[in-house]
């Protein structure tokens, strides 16, 4: 896992799909540097069963299950993986956020009820197309402890062609307002211009700018 240490309590906790960690470096230390925020990425999911809330199928032709492992995961991330890393920088009372992209901004989502550790949630390109998900949010209550969400996602995701994957703007704006409703947290769900999370470090910006106040902008 790697650390970014800052002389604050606030700490982000991010769960990044391998394929756009490389290259990351340089663009995670102007934010944490503009922000005044620790970070942290965990590299220890399980992508397709740590991340899911209970098995669902795969999503293409021939893909694996999704193993729906993310109560087990979560209880690693926060009795293991977040004191250990708290201990390491230093942090005694730490502010965290939880930024997870695609199946884990759907798990930093889901973190939202099952957990009281977290002030900030984000979510960037989440799959909250999968399945049931928000009418599983119907019958939960988010952490009270909770004082902002952002949810942001790329313009051009609701056009994929796999149909459960093309619902995810409908649904992450149907969870955008259950969260509203049903939280005390200043929500914030916007679409952006790109892909699924791709370009990511303008998306990256973007959040940070919403949870921890704008700066002045640095060419990343």
């Amino acid at each position: 896992m790697a650390h970014l240490k800052q002389d604050t309590e606030k700490i982000c906790y991010m769960i990044l799909p391998e394929g756009i960690k490389e290259g990351l470096f340089n663009g995670l230390k102007v934010l944490s540097d503009n922000h005044g925020v620790s970070i942290a990425v965990i590299d220890a999911a399980n992508w397709n069963d740590d991340l899911t809330p209970w098995p669902a199928a795969g999503v293409f032709k021939k893909a694996k299950p999704f193993g729906g492992k993310s109560a087990s995961f979560l209880k690693k991330l926060t009795n293991e993986i977040i004191p250990k890393t708290e201990e390491e920088l230093g942090i005694k009372d730490a502010e965290r956020t939880l930024l997870g992209v695609s199946l884990s901004g759907l798990f930093a989502v889901w973190s939202a009820f099952n957990t009281d550790v977290f002030t900030n949630i984000i979510s960037l390109s989440g799959s909250l197309w999968y399945d049931g998900f928000t009418d599983w949010m119907k019958g939960q209550t988010p952490s009270p402890q909770l004082k902002k969400i952002c949810m942001l996602l790329g313009e051009k995701e609701k056009n994929a062609k796999e149909k459960r994957m093309a619902s995810v703007e409908e649904q992450t704006m149907a969870a955008a307002g259950l969260l509203k409703t049903g939280s005390q947290a200043t929500v914030t769900f916007e679409c952006v211009e790109g892909t699924h999370f791709s370009p990511i470090m303008p998306r990256l910006e973007r959040a940070f700018d919403i949870v921890y106040g704008t700066t002045k902008h640095v060419q990343i």
